[in-house]
């Protein structure tokens, strides 16, 4: 059935970035009409949050429209390197290139004023070394198996379980990169403050971000 006026107009102003797939949305309506047997012109709220918990748990690149999202030029411009100053005799620099030739320095660039949705394809810590993550990560794995070692115990042998092992650590936090996409381009982005919602090991690859 065709997408109802009223979810379509919710959708596109609340996720007008990048635009959801009319044929994808309509597949939704459809499948939420009869798994859950409501309608949106009767029981709008509820439609709508189930519209919303399926976007949110799709792959924009199934759910979004090519093109719509992320200018793929920006990420170009970010990923062009810069050109190479000109050296002087002797493979020294020359004192005419001590300042930098107009044009050729990077130019702030921003996503727009509309809200953009994307989705986290990767995390990585990058405050803290390789060697102090992969202690963490090794822990947390040998915590991890310990507790489904104790899940096949009973009670008493439970209680017995070393105290000293602590709970599952968390990974180090300073500073999170990651990698974005609004369905169809892959660009990175650094935290410029902590986002405390997301977390190294514990934030499902997929969430989705909107910014």
């Amino acid at each position: 059935m065709p997408v109802p006026e009223r979810v379509a107009k919710w959708v596109s102003q609340n996720y007008p970035r990048p635009v959801i797939d009319a044929e994808w949305l309509s597949d939704c309506c459809d499948w939420i009409s009869s798994t859950y047997s409501i309608s949106p012109s009767t029981h709008f709220h509820d439609f709508i949050t189930h519209v919303e918990a399926q976007l949110l748990q799709s792959n924009l690149e199934d759910s979004t429209v090519s093109g719509t999202g992320l200018n793929a030029e920006l990420v170009r411009i970010e990923e062009r390197p810069l050109p190479r100053r000109p050296r002087g005799r002797g493979n020294k620099p020359s004192s005419r290139a001590t300042r930098k030739p107009m044009g050729q320095s990077r130019q702030r660039q921003t996503t727009g004023s509309v809200p953009l949705l994307v989705e986290i394809r990767s995390i990585t810590e990058i405050a803290h070394s390789a060697f102090s993550l992969l202690n963490t990560h090794q822990t947390r794995l040998d915590r991890a198996d310990l507790g489904l070692a104790v899940e096949t115990q009973d009670r008493q042998e439970q209680g017995q379980q070393d105290e000293d092992q602590g709970p599952i650590p968390r990974f180090p936090r300073g500073m999170l990169r990651f990698e974005l996409s609004d369905g169809h381009t892959l660009f990175q982005a650094i935290e410029f403050r902590s986002i405390p919602e997301l977390v190294l090991g514990e934030t499902p690859l997929g969430f989705k971000v909107c910014f």
